[in-house]
């Protein structure tokens, strides 16, 4: 074979046996014949890894300093907007225009940053995207809120100033009020937009340390939403209230809670007073005169119906204002009042407003101390509950007509200096929203649509009599001692159920904590001859009811003392009292167990006599499964 054909048949890959022997041509290999080497190609299946290591690393360290500084724009808009108020507060309008500005630029940018493809891709990487969207949805809901709620709150700020609020004489102006009604749909169309952000958050899949910077804000928006929603529904019927468009006539009732009734305590002492274009006025005339001593002497002409209803009160709950109160469910009280005020002027009550000496002392942390005219002690929100439950009598001992005097114009003074205004309009709502809490405030408006804001706010006061909005429970006590001992009354509430028997159990514990016998007659028993029992013994009439539809099948004890029980029907709802007495020094538990209805499926709502101090409430477990979770 020729040169020339060996390296033809080389170049094809042929082989260079044959006819010349097939000795693979040895002599051959000396001039280069050797077999081709396989091409090395792991080098670049390694370099390509590394370039996309480096590319996924140089991706990530962008999208670390990106989060970063998103993390710092953030921070340092809220830094910025915690000297907003400030600013306001002091007039420094070009010092407020600055700081939005900035606050606006900062999420502006932090808002751009999380918009990014970038942020769109880390939000689909599992595990962390979670908590990637979440800083995302975070970011825009504060965009949105600083973009179109901010100035719009700022606004409101300069326009609630508190100078701008009082009302010369004493009152409230509602211009400023009249003015927030057109701008709170834009508010509301910003945190609505903001929800739908927070809404998007999984917070049960992300990081703590991410949810516990994020929270803040998520909560703010979740609390703030509905609450705006209810401003803009309900701030018509507020103004009116407060007399926008015509005067007003309410009876204002002071609760005594160291004499316990079902909805606070004694109203043997209330008021009269008008409201004209927010300006308040206590009336002082010869109408309010008869009013309070028919209060005193004559009663209502208004009755408690039906008889199974009655049965349940002692005969004279009708017959004098101090005991209008024993009746838990509001309007049957307001029923009474309303009779009384028509007896005496011949008209109706526009309204009736409840609160109690803790409430007054929760308002005068905002409002200040108030000095009382031929008093030389100011009432302040450290001593005026102590000074209207406990110190009035013992300054005045047996003289009751004295004490209630005195705590009828220590009262309406507090009232009236809280009503002149000059104090902060969101820490005042913040202390109402306290005492509403503590089930402490009740209303009655005759207007319908006022009534049923009232109810939506849970500030009606009544007995439910069905289970369509709450699975309603309670324990009531009307003191049975004619005594003052209940300003040393605790009180605890406590919830159990039986998935098995479906039954549900309502329990109050009462403390009796009267420090000895050396008190003045007036807040001592006075029924302790009659009842046979010691006059620092609390004594109390405790009422509870079966659900709308349920029955009443135990209670502990199974009888009161003395004989002294009643059994009857309230709002359609099976009930009893008990008769139960509580020496100084000692507790006493009573508990109620009802059966509960197939169509009690709401969430259990708990309802008290608020007294001196806080009622805690505890729901235990085991009626997790039988009643949802309250909102």
């Amino acid at each position: 074979m020729t040169r020339l054909q060996q390296d033809y048949d080389r170049l094809h890959g042929r082989g260079s046996g044959g006819d010349d022997g097939g000795d693979g041509g040895d002599g051959d290999d000396v001039d280069g014949d050797a077999p081709k080497k396989k091409r090395r190609r792991w080098p670049w299946v390694v370099l390509s890894i590394l370039v996309v290591l480096i590319l996924l690393a140089g991706v990530g360290l962008v999208f670390l300093l990106q989060a970063m500084q998103v993390r710092d724009d953030l921070q340092a808009a809220k830094g910025k907007i915690t000297q907003v108020v400030p600013l306001v507060k002091a007039g420094d309008t070009e010092g407020v225009k600055k700081t939005a500005s900035d606050v606006l630029a900062l999420t502006t940018a932090a808002d751009e940053t999380v918009s990014n493809p970038l942020w769109q891709f880390a939000a689909g990487v599992p595990f962390v995207g979670q908590n990637v969207a979440a800083v995302s949805e975070t970011t825009k809901a504060t965009h949105v809120l600083v973009r179109d709620a901010m100035p719009i709150a700022l606004d409101l700020l300069a326009t609630l100033d508190v100078k701008k609020l009082k009302v010369e004489g004493g009152g409230i102006n509602l211009q400023p009020f009249r003015d927030i009604g057109p701008k709170l749909p834009q508010i509301k169309a910003a945190f609505d937009e903001a929800q739908v952000h927070v809404d998007r958050i999984d917070r049960t899949a992300i990081l703590p340390f991410v949810d516990e910077n994020i929270g803040q804000l998520v909560d703010i928006v979740d609390q703030a939403t509905p609450a705006i929603q209810a401003i803009e529904k309900y701030l018509p019927d507020i103004l009116k209230v407060l007399g926008d468009g015509g005067e007003r006539t309410y009876a204002l009732l002071f609760q005594n809670n160291a004499e316990s009734r079902a909805t606070g305590g004694n109203p043997g002492t209330g008021a009269i007073l008008t409201i004209a274009d927010g300006r308040v006025t206590m009336r002082e005339d010869r109408d309010v005169e008869r009013y309070i001593y028919a209060g005193l002497k004559l009663g209502s002409p208004a009755s408690i119906e039906p008889a199974e209803t009655r049965a349940l009160f002692e005969p004279d709950t009708t017959k004098h204002s101090q005991n209008f109160t024993r009746l838990p469910h509001f309007p049957d009280t307001v029923k009474l009042f309303d009779g009384l005020w028509n007896r005496v002027s011949g008209q109706q009550l526009d309204g009736v407003i409840s609160l109690d000496p803790v409430v007054l002392s929760y308002m005068l942390e905002v409002a200040g101390p108030v000095t009382v005219d031929g008093e030389k002690e100011p009432v302040t929100a450290e001593n005026a509950v102590s000074l209207l439950l406990f110190d009035t009598y013992q300054r005045f001992g047996l003289d009751g007509d004295a004490s209630d005097a005195y705590f009828a114009k220590v009262s309406s003074a507090v009232f009236k200096h809280i009503m002149g205004g000059g104090w902060d309009p969101v820490k005042m709502f913040e202390q109402l929203q306290k005492s509403a809490e503590e089930q402490r405030i009740y209303l009655w408006f005759k207007d319908e649509n006022e009534q049923k804001m009232a109810a939506d706010l849970g500030l009606d006061g009544t007995i439910a009599s069905t289970n369509e909005k709450t699975t309603q429970l309670g324990i009531y006590l009307n003191d049975a001692a004619y005594s003052k001992l209940e300003y040393f009354l605790t009180t605890s509430m406590a919830v159990t159920c039986s998935a098995e028997k479906r039954t549900v159990t309502t329990s109050v514990t009462l403390n009796n904590a009267v420090p000895s016998a050396n008190l003045n007659g007036w807040t001592l028993n006075w029924r302790y001859d009659r009842l046979g029992i010691a006059r620092t013994t609390m004594a109390f009439d405790v009422i509870s009811m079966a659900l709308p539809g349920g029955e009443l099948v135990a209670t502990e004890p199974a009888k009161g003392e003395k004989g002294r029980d009643r059994d009857g029907v309230y709002n359609g709802r099976q009930t009893k009292s008990l008769f139960t007495t509580v020496p100084m020094g000692e507790s006493r538990t009573v508990s109620f167990t009802s059966t509960v209805p197939k169509d009690a499926t709401q969430p259990l709502s708990v309802r008290y006599s608020p007294t001196v101090t806080q009622t805690p409430v505890k729901i235990d477990d085991s009626c997790t499964g039988m009643f949802p979770a309250a909102k």
